[in-house]
């Protein structure tokens, strides 16, 4: 196998000349990498292995790298456009950072002893300036032992840090959760507010009205004020007040999780294999859960094809998980035709047997894999609360309480 992978961390530590061959062509249509002279074709498998047990392309290492400063979103579109196999997301961050220099070890790459003994002896110009700098540190500190007054100062001395550096992390921060939950608690919460104090002023002037008549006025019922737990909840489901969260099922005959088994399966934590059912005519049903996270009893829809119930667009702003089979003709008639925009606004999951291969693409997507055992059924209720869990909490960060 080639040892590319550790030509190009090479090339890269050393600022190497990277090229590729023809010139002028982009990585998908290039079909060679000229690293420090050395031509290497583009479609030569590498030691790189993901989680799906393929050795990715040099084509696909280098177009991550290529990419090694985008975001997810842009990296997918480009490997779209370049018809590039995607790396997930945590191949693509624990490759960068072994290309760039900042881990030492890659856990995806399976390297030989031979090909690291010719890494070491490639990297010898490397080691070189590094003793030289080794060199120049002995020489200061030699300096400083040998002059007592310079080093009482420097035994002083501290570094300065500014607040921008002290505010500031190693690496980028997504903020783009705290933004959605502003708009979810401050915006529309304000909308609501505004709302309610025209109803209220109206209410005011009614009663003014009807003060000057002679009919008894009749006994006033008392209002219930919503509380603010109330108020939240009611601002993140503003369309669908008081609604019932909505699940909505993969409608693919591959899908292990079916209208047959589903109400078993997450709310009594028992799971039923369908192979030899017959096709459930339903398209709807409500399941129930005791929620210790939000301390009540709550109940969801579960809903297989969106076409015949979703007839109002409000319906949308209910659905809090999507389960898939990562066949992407299920998203067709959906809200967002996306996957990568569907699995932003709701909780993703792939269920999948122990030993079956997960399709690449689910890789790709922000989607939570759930795995069930063929045989041991006593593990269904664990894995039935542990996707519930992971479900709360992501309707936690929604603003359910």
């Amino acid at each position: 196998m080639s040892s590319a992978v550790l030509k190009l961390r090479r090339a890269i530590r050393n600022k190497e000349s990277i090229s590729l061959s023809p010139e002028g062509k982009d990585v998908g249509e290039a079909t060679a990498l000229i690293i420090d002279g050395e031509e290497i074709p583009l479609s030569e498998k590498t030691d790189f292995i993901g989680n799906d047990n393929t050795n990715q392309t040099l084509r696909a290492i280098y177009q991550c790298w290529l990419n090694n400063e985008s975001s997810t979103t842009e990296y997918i579109a480009a490997c779209e456009k370049n018809k590039i196999p995607v790396i997930s997301f945590m191949e693509r961050t624990e490759l960068i950072s072994f290309l760039n220099g900042s881990s030492e070890t890659c856990s995806y790459l399976k390297v030989d002893a031979a090909a690291l003994n010719e890494f070491a002896s490639s990297s010898k110009s490397t080691g070189k300036s590094e003793g030289a700098d080794n060199e120049n540190k002995d020489s200061k500190k030699r300096k400083i032992e040998l002059d007592p007054f310079l080093k009482e100062i420097l035994a002083n001395e501290r570094d300065l840090v500014d607040h921008n550096k002290a505010l500031r992390g190693s690496k980028p921060v997504d903020f783009s959760s705290v933004a959605k939950e502003c708009e979810y608690k401050i915006i529309r919460l304000s909308k609501s507010d505004s709302t309610s104090g025209s109803s209220k002023a109206a209410a005011t002037a009614y009663k003014s009205s009807s003060s000057s008549s002679s009919v008894p006025k009749p006994a006033a019922v008392p209002r219930h004020r919503p509380s603010s737990s109330t108020s939240t909840s009611s601002v993140v489901t503003a369309p669908a007040k008081n609604k019932d969260p909505i699940i909505i099922l993969s409608p693919s005959a591959s899908s292990i999780l079916t209208m047959n088994n589903v109400k078993e399966f997450l709310q009594d934590g028992k799971f039923v294999d369908t192979t030899d059912m017959p096709m459930s005519a339903k398209n709807m049903l409500q399941l129930s859960r005791d929620s210790k996270k939000f301390n009540r009893k709550m109940k969801f829809l579960v809903v297989s094809n969106v076409d015949k119930f979703f007839t109002k667009p409000e319906y949308w702003d209910r659905v809090v998980a999507v389960f898939t089979t990562g066949q992407e003709w299920q998203f067709k008639n959906y809200k967002y035709s996306q996957p990568n925009d569907i699995f932003q606004k709701y909780k993703g999951f792939y269920i999948h047997y122990n030993g079956d291969i997960v399709p690449p693409k689910i890789n790709s997507w922000n989607v939570q894999t759930i795995t069930i055992d063929r045989n041991q059924r006593f593990k269904d209720r664990q894995t039935s609360e542990f996707l519930w869990e992971s479900l709360e909490k992501f309707m936690s960060t929604k603003g359910y309480k």
